[in-house]
């Protein structure tokens, strides 16, 4: 019973080790982001709307933990702009603060971090 306990605590501990959390903070100006997308680097699709029936307002963050990898993360404001980064590293706490410059086509900004 003792083993069972350690194991299942180390097996956990482990986990925890190797998991990510990505935080997202929401700094468009006045632009609600009603979608988040994260798929893992090589997916074929972006998956499911990790928000769900959520919004992130702007001015609030919403984070979320990931196993450690590399993900693409898109995310879509209320009027349907998107903001995407690709093959994006999170083995910690990846940190996106989303502005107006990271719009799709727009010049890339250094707003992703991890650390």
């Amino acid at each position: 019973m003792k083993r069972c306990f350690t194991a299942a605590l180390l097996a956990s501990i482990a986990a925890a080790a190797a998991a990510g959390t990505v935080v997202i903070e929401n700094s468009t100006g006045g632009w609600d982001i009603i979608h988040v997308y994260i798929a893992a680097f090589g997916a074929r699709t972006w998956g499911a709307d990790r928000l769900e029936d959520s919004v992130l307002a702007d001015g609030d963050a919403w984070s979320l933990r990931v196993p450690s990898g590399i993900y693409s993360i898109r995310l879509v404001d209320e009027d349907g702009d998107t903001y995407t980064r690709m093959s994006v590293p999170v083995m910690d706490t990846l940190r996106w603060e989303v502005t107006l410059e990271d719009l799709d086509g727009s010049i890339p900004s250094t707003g992703v971090s991890s650390g």
